[in-house]
C-alpha cells in the first residue's frame, strides 16, 4: 500500500496504484462496466474493479461510460454492459504528483 501525505491520508492498494501510474502516463484509459461495477482490463486480461472504485471513491478519477476511446479495441471487454473510459481528476494529478515527490509513483 502507498499513502499520499499530501493529499490527506489516501491508502492505495498496489493494483490502485498501477492504475493511477498509469493514467499519469497516458491521459486515458479505458473502462466497462460488468455486473454493475467499473473494470478495466489489462492486456494480459486481468481485471481491476476494486482499484477502480478505490479510486472513484476518493475523488482521483473521472469514470465516462458516454466516452469510449476513439479508436480503441474493447475487445477484452466484451461481457461489459457499457464501454467509456477514465482520467484523472485535479486531486488525482495532486495524489501522483505527491507520490512521485515521496519515491513511491515512478
Amino acid at each position: 500500500m502507498a499513502s499520499c501525505g499530501g493529499c490527506g491520508e489516501l491508502y492505495l492498494t498496489g493494483k490502485a496504484l498501477e492504475l493511477l501510474e498509469l493514467l499519469g502516463e497516458y491521459a486515458f484509459l479505458p473502462l466497462g462496466e460488468r455486473d454493475g461495477k467499473p473494470v478495466v482490463v489489462s492486456e494480459t486480461g486481468e481485471t481491476f474493479s476494486n482499484a477502480v472504485t478505490a479510486l472513484k471513491l476518493y475523488g482521483l478519477v473521472t469514470l465516462d461510460y458516454d466516452l469510449p476511446l476513439a479508436g480503441f479495441d474493447y475487445k477484452n471487454y466484451v461481457n461489459c454492459s457499457r464501454l467509456g473510459s477514465m482520467a484523472l481528476t485535479a486531486r488525482g494529478q495532486a495524489a501522483l504528483e505527491a507520490l512521485d515527490a515521496q519515491g513511491v509513483a515512478e
